[in-house]
């Protein structure tokens, strides 16, 4: 009877603390698939079927001979998320730098051979690797997307000497921007854009490697998608 007493007692005080260890105890959940993944990553703002207009601001400060500032245009059709196509178009022009204007003065007297930027088309692909959010002093959330373009263009460009010779300049354009969404679904986009064109002068007669690099802010806008 003693021994019955004795067993009872041991089991009433084994099966609270027993159920109370249950009850904190982790739950093992296994390893996330990268689908339930995206799920929790969910995108506020998307691209996907997409079309994008955009008005961008922007200036060529590289160049020793000139500074352009310029305005252009974009029209983007977005395939999916990370894919799209582009067509832009830009107008500006090239003003004598402060480089010019000393070689050309009474100190030196030389004429440098350079072109200024008057417009240009061009077109091509772009990629968006990553979508990410940014927590801004606590307070506020931006989304944000890294992009990379690369395609072909074509110059027109004028001497800065008395002849004034225009010279159609084709090349490449490879370029890195940054998309920054409004609450609106519109977006920021900040640029920077390397144009690489054959460009011939008329007055020396040779064939020279032109680049323009360029950038610039603007703001776009999406239609259509979902």
């Amino acid at each position: 009877m003693k021994l019955k007493l004795l067993v009872c007692t041991a089991l009433t005080a084994f099966i609270p603390t027993a159920l109370a260890q249950d009850t904190v105890a982790p739950i093992d959940l296994g390893v996330l698939k990268d689908s339930e993944i995206s799920v929790v990553q969910r995108q506020l703002y998307t691209m996907e079927d997409k079309n994008e207009i955009g008005v961008h601001a922007g200036l060529m400060p590289f160049d020793a001979y000139t500074k352009t500032p310029l305005l252009f245009g974009t029209y983007t059709m977005h395939k999916s998320e990370s894919f799209a196509y582009e067509a832009f178009f830009a107008g500006g022009y090239g003003l004598k730098s402060k480089t010019y204007k000393e070689l050309e003065g009474a100190t030196y007297g030389v004429a440098a051979e350079a072109y200024r930027f008057l417009t240009k088309v061009g077109g091509g692909i772009e990629y968006s690797p990553a979508y990410a959010k940014l927590n801004w002093l606590g307070e506020t959330i931006y989304h944000h997307n890294l992009y990379t373009t690369a395609g072909v263009v074509a110059a027109i460009e004028q001497s800065v000497l008395p002849a004034a010779d225009i010279a159609f300049s084709p090349g490449i354009s490879l370029g890195v921007g940054l998309r920054v969404w409004r609450q609106n679904g519109g977006a920021v986009r900040i640029e920077l854009r390397d144009d690489v064109m054959l460009q011939h002068r008329a007055q020396s007669d040779t064939n020279h490697i032109k680049q323009n690099v360029t950038i610039a802010v603007g703001l776009s806008s999406f239609s259509g998608g979902k």
